[in-house]
């Protein structure tokens, strides 16, 4: 397997260990950084591992995976949110115009595969510990399992086409990399492995970390709880459809885990139980980025740079009351313990979910809201689904956004499309709505340009340079369009 950015490799246990972040270079080196410590080093023992645990989690920090462009890119090249900035990469991403040699979307792959490589690394280590015991490998080993099946659903999902269920997907996917990089040079050259075999590989990683978890963990930690929320909207995604109701179900039923009352509450309170899983931040991790959410959501009397406001539609289609698209009206700045989701300041509209000058707010993966929109979409299509458990849950989520109940008699592709609804009003600004409309097979429209069904730009380009450096891709291996 090829890293495109190899140096990262290369400082995988010293950035595991918290001693250097991981920086973006071009070039390899051949030589061992002076304060890089060798894997076996860092594997010594328990502590070490979970040093190095630690060290994966922080790579989903990333810009390229949840510190930045591809969380907003889910939104702001969809129906939820506008780019106004001077990003020229960005706005060719709204554009849908971008090439192979675009760098933000060079940062979704690069980003990920760090995640998958330090996770990589604790899978395999992990079970030849000095004196640990099978809890603790369990444990280790199930979080890692963790982290790298949520990077490859999400990289399967930005560039290879939508899973298509009861088809053979053998469409092209991602490379499937399980092994860790540990030098310069590997002989990891290998090509695409196909959509169905990389959706394979999550599951049996969800699964395994099901097995190997305690069910109770902490927000920013994996618990067999979290495996089993992101285990069911891979399930949604695969048309799995009883077993993505049934996970939901499970998770919803979980004690540690509950519906706030307001849907304003969670981003008050990044503690709040109807987190799931979210990627921490502090000010610290974000110390005058120009990446992170809050940068770009904030207006610059605030301290951000303002270059991201809710498109006119998001605000003009949601219900008369709907406390996630009203605004409140706005002469001190971002006020989450407002009444809304949304604030005027300035002639414009602001969301409240990213909120901190300091960029420290956390990045919510998973929700117990998501929960019950999955298994209303999972009720609602299934063979054997209860369009009544559908519609109940939808009026859970309909009812704390201020919103009445849906009609008793709604049914079919009307009852679809109103949980779908719900999906975009609900988790917006989260960078979900373009995998939305991609794995329906809907107009993904942004406030700039539209990329119908079978347009290329609905996937990302597989970067130049990874296709440049390894030996098992050329340029027939490239997706189509680029």
């Amino acid at each position: 397997m090829n890293y495109t950015n190899t140096i990262r490799t290369l400082l995988f246990a010293l950035a595991a260990v918290g001693l250097l972040g991981l920086t973006a270079c071009d070039q390899t080196i051949d030589k061992d950084p002076e304060q890089s410590l060798p894997i076996d080093q860092v594997f010594q023992d328990v502590a070490g591992a979970q040093s190095a645990l630690t060290g994966a989690y922080s790579g989903l920090q990333a810009d390229g995976v949840y510190g930045g462009f591809q969380v907003m890119a889910g939104d702001f090249t969809a129906d939820v949110a506008n780019f106004s900035g001077s990003f020229t990469t960005w706005q060719q991403a709204a554009a849908f115009n971008i090439s192979s040699t675009h760098g933000p979307t060079e940062n979704i792959w690069d980003d990920h595969y760090d995640a998958i490589n330090r996770a990589n690394l604790i899978i395999e280590n992990a079970p030849n510990l000095e004196g640990a015991d099978q809890s603790q490998v369990d444990d280790l080993v199930g979080q890692a399992k963790f982290i790298r099946a949520l990077s490859y659903f999400n990289l399967v999902r930005w560039f290879g086409e939508p899973y298509e269920p009861g088809a053979s997907n053998d469409q092209p996917g991602v490379i499937l990399q399980t092994d860790g990089v540990q030098s310069t040079d590997p002989d990891f050259n290998q090509p695409r492995a196909s959509v169905g075999d990389i959706y394979g590989q999550i599951r049996t990683d969800l699964e395994d970390a099901i097995s190997r978890l305690d069910v109770k963990a902490e927000r920013i930690r994996a618990g067999q709880a979290v495996a089993e929320a992101l285990l069911a909207k891979v399930s949604l995604y695969q048309g799995r459809y009883a077993e993505a109701s049934d996970l939901a179900g499970t998770v919803i039923r979980r004690d540690d885990f509950t519906l706030s009352d307001d849907p304003t509450v969670p981003y008050a309170n990044e503690s709040n139980p109807e987190i799931i899983f979210s990627t921490s931040f502090s000010s610290i991790d974000n110390s005058g980025t120009n990446d992170f959410m809050s940068s770009f959501y904030l207006p610059q009397d605030f301290g951000g740079r303002g270059d991201i406001n809710p498109v006119s539609s998001f605000v003009s289609g949601a219900e008369p009351g709907d406390i996630r698209a009203g605004t409140s009206p706005g002469t001190s700045g971002p006020e989450i313990k407002g009444d809304n989701l949304l604030y005027s300041y300035d002639g414009n509209v602001w969301s409240n979910k990213w909120t901190d000058p300091n960029f420290g707010d956390d990045m919510p993966v998973l929700r117990v809201a998501e929960m019950y929109l999955i298994r209303a979409e999972a009720e609602a299509r299934g063979s054997s689904g209860s369009e009544s458990q559908a519609r109940q849950d939808v009026n859970a989520i309909r009812d704390r956004a201020g919103l009445g109940d849906v009609s008793s008699s709604l049914s079919g592709q009307a009852l679809i499309d109103e949980i779908i609804q719900q999906r975009r009003y609900e988790l917006a600004f989260e960078g979900d709505r373009r995998h939305d409309l991609q794995r329906l097979g809907r107009p993904i429209a942004s406030s700039s340009a539209t990329a119908q069904p079978g347009d290329s730009q609905r996937i990302l380009p597989i970067p130049a340079r990874a296709i440049e450096v390894n030996d098992a891709l050329d340029q027939s291996s490239q997706n189509p369009g680029y």
